[in-house]
C-alpha cells in the first residue's frame, strides 16, 4: 500500500505533461453534456495472470474513488465494475507507467487489456471510439519515447533528479517545451478518424491544467526561493485568476487541485495561517464552486492524503456559507456522526450506531476462528481483496469461522457507501471511531492498510500481518486453527 501511494503523489507532483505556448490561448472552455440520470458505465477487465490494473474516478463530493485488480493474479481473470453517472467522466489510469485519463461516457461498455503497461480501452464494433479512448495512451507511450526531463521513471530515477535539481527558469523551459509538444501530438491525433470535438477539448483542458499544477510543483525548493519565484511569477496569477470563477471547468479532476495549489501559493496557506483564518480569507476571495470547494477541503475528513483534523466549528458554519447541497449534505452528516460519538473515541461502530470494543469483541467470538480485515474506503487494494474475501465467507460457511471488517476511515458517510457497494454491510461490519486516536491502531502499530489478523478460539491473535484473502496460505491456516 505504501509503494501505491508513493506512485499517486507522484502523480500530483511530478506531472509530464507539461508547458504552455505564450502566445496561443488557452483551450475553450467545453460545455459539459449530460446524459440521462443513473445511466451506467460499465467496465470489464480482461486480466492476464501477473496483471494487475489500477483506475480512479472523483466523484461530485470530490472522492477519489480507486478500482484495483488482485496483485500477483494466478489465473487469466475477468473483472467487471460499474460506474453510475450522469455525465461524462475522466477515469485515471494510475499504474505508474500511464498515468493517463480515459474520457468515459456513460450508458456504454468498454472492454480493458494490456498494451504492455498501459491500459488499452475499446467497445466492441466501435472504431470511433476506441481510437478516441486511447488518444492519452498512445501520447504516454510517444512521450516515454522522447525520455523527457520531467517524466519520472523508476528504472531511470536520475534523469528525474536532474530535472529536479533545475533552477525555475529553467524548469519551466523544460515544462513549457513538453507541453507544446503534448499539445501538438494530440492535435495531430484528433485530426484523424473524425474525432470528437468535445472530447478533444476535455483532453487539451486536462494538459493544460496538468501543466500548471507542474508549474506549482515545487520538489525541495526552499520556502525563500518559492516564495520568490512567486512573486516574480506575477504573470502566472494572472492567467490563473480568471479561472477561480470558471464553475464547469470542475468537470476535470485535475482542476480542483489547481483552484488548491492556487488558492495556497497566493492567497493563505491554512498550514501557515490555521483553518480558521484560511477559511475567512476564502470565503471572501473566491466565489462560487471554487469557494464551496476550498471551505469543504478545510473541513471534509478522510480520504488518501487527507489529514484534516475534526472541526465542528467550521463545518457549522459551512451549511450557511456553502451553495452546494451534495457538499452541505455530506458535511453534515459526517459531522453529526462524529458528534453522536464523540465519547466514543477508539470504539467500534457498527451501521446500526452500537457500540462496542476491541476488547468486548474478541470476547464475543471466543471459541471461533477470527479473521479481521482492517480497510477503507479510499484503499484500492483493500477494496480489490473484496472478491476473494466473499468467496473465502462462502467457503469457510457454517463452520466457527467469523470475519469481521473494521474500517479505518474518517468519514462514516464514506465507509457506508464502500460497504454496501463492496457487499460488507454485515454485523461485522465496524468503523473505528477517530482511528488516530485509538489505542488498537497505536498498540498493534496499523500504519498502512490492507491489514489481516488472524485470531485463534482462546482468543489470542497468532498472526498480526496475516495473508490477505487472495492469497492462498490463508485457507490452511484458518483450517490448522479450526
Amino acid at each position: 500500500m505504501k509503494r501505491l501511494l508513493l506512485l499517486f503523489s507522484l502523480h500530483l507532483f511530478s506531472c509530464s505533461q507539461n508547458a504552455e505556448k505564450e502566445d496561443k490561448k488557452k483551450p475553450a472552455e467545453p460545455a459539459v453534456r449530460n446524459a440521462p440520470k443513473d445511466s451506467v458505465i460499465t467496465l470489464e477487465i480482461d486480466a492476464k495472470r501477473g496483471d494487475q490494473f489500477f483506475f480512479g474516478y472523483t466523484d461530485p463530493l470530490f472522492n477519489f474513488n480507486m478500482m484495483e485488480t488482485p496483485e500477483k493474479l494466478k489465473t487469466d481473470s475477468v473483472f467487471k465494475e460499474t460506474i453510475i453517472s450522469s455525465s461524462p467522466i475522466l477515469l485515471k489510469d494510475i499504474h505508474w507507467k500511464a498515468q493517463n485519463y480515459i474520457y468515459l461516457i456513460p450508458g456504454e461498455k468498454y472492454r480493458i487489456t494490456k498494451d504492455s503497461l498501459i491500459s488499452n480501452f475499446e467497445i466492441a464494433g466501435n472504431a470511433k471510439r476506441t481510437y478516441e479512448l486511447n488518444a492519452f495512451k498512445e501520447l504516454k507511450k510517444y512521450a516515454a519515447k522522447q525520455k523527457r526531463l520531467s517524466e519520472f521513471d523508476f528504472t531511470d530515477q536520475a534523469r528525474y533528479q536532474k530535472f529536479a535539481k533545475l533552477d525555475f527558469q529553467s524548469r519551466d523551459s523544460v515544462l513549457k517545451s513538453e507541453y507544446e509538444d503534448n499539445v501538438q501530438f494530440l492535435e495531430k491525433y484528433a485530426s484523424k478518424n473524425d474525432f470528437s470535438i468535445h472530447q478533444n477539448k476535455m483532453l487539451e483542458r486536462n494538459l493544460y491544467y496538468q501543466h500548471k499544477i507542474s508549474q506549482f510543483a515545487f520538489n525541495k525548493k526552499s520556502p525563500s526561493q518559492v516564495s520568490a519565484y512567486l512573486s516574480d511569477n506575477k504573470a502566472l496569477h494572472d492567467e490563473l485568476l480568471p479561472l477561480m470563477s470558471c464553475d464547469s471547468c470542475f468537470f476535470d479532476p485535475e482542476f480542483p487541485y489547481l483552484t488548491k495549489v492556487f488558492a495556497k501559493y497566493y492567497v493563505a496557506d491554512p498550514d501557515k495561517v490555521g483553518p480558521e483564518k484560511a477559511y475567512a480569507i476564502y470565503s471572501n476571495t473566491f466565489k462560487g464552486k471554487t469557494r464551496d470547494y476550498l471551505l469543504y477541503n478545510l473541513i471534509k475528513l478522510g480520504g488518501m492524503f487527507n489529514e484534516t483534523k475534526p472541526n465542528p466549528a467550521l463545518a457549522k458554519r459551512f451549511q450557511n456559507d456553502a451553495q452546494n447541497p451534495l457538499l452541505k449534505e455530506y458535511i453534515k452528516e459526517m459531522y453529526d456522526f462524529l458528534e453522536t460519538k464523540k465519547s466514543a473515541t477508539g470504539y467500534l461502530v457498527n451501521a446500526g450506531g452500537d457500540n462496542i470494543s476491541w476488547k468486548e469483541l474478541i470476547k464475543n467470538h471466543r471459541n471461533k476462528v477470527v479473521y479481521v480485515d482492517f480497510w477503507a474506503s479510499w484503499c484500492g487494494p483493500c477494496r480489490a481483496e473484496a472478491p476473494a474475501a466473499k468467496s473465502l465467507k462462502k467457503r469457510f460457511a457454517g463452520k466457527d469461522v467469523v470475519f469481521v471488517n473494521i474500517s479505518m476511515d474518517e468519514n462514516s458517510a464514506a465507509w457506508k457507501k464502500a460497504s454496501k457497494k463492496d457487499g460488507i454491510d454485515t454485523p461485522n461490519n465496524f468503523i473505528l471511531i477517530q482511528p488516530s486516536k485509538s489505542d488498537l491502531k497505536k498498540q498493534y502499530r496499523i500504519s498502512s492498510i490492507p491489514r489481516y489478523f488472524l485470531i485463534d478460539k482462546s482468543g489470542k491473535i497468532v498472526d498480526s500481518n496475516a495473508p490477505r484473502p487472495s492469497d492462498d496460505k490463508l485457507v490452511s491456516e484458518i483450517e490448522r486453527l479450526l
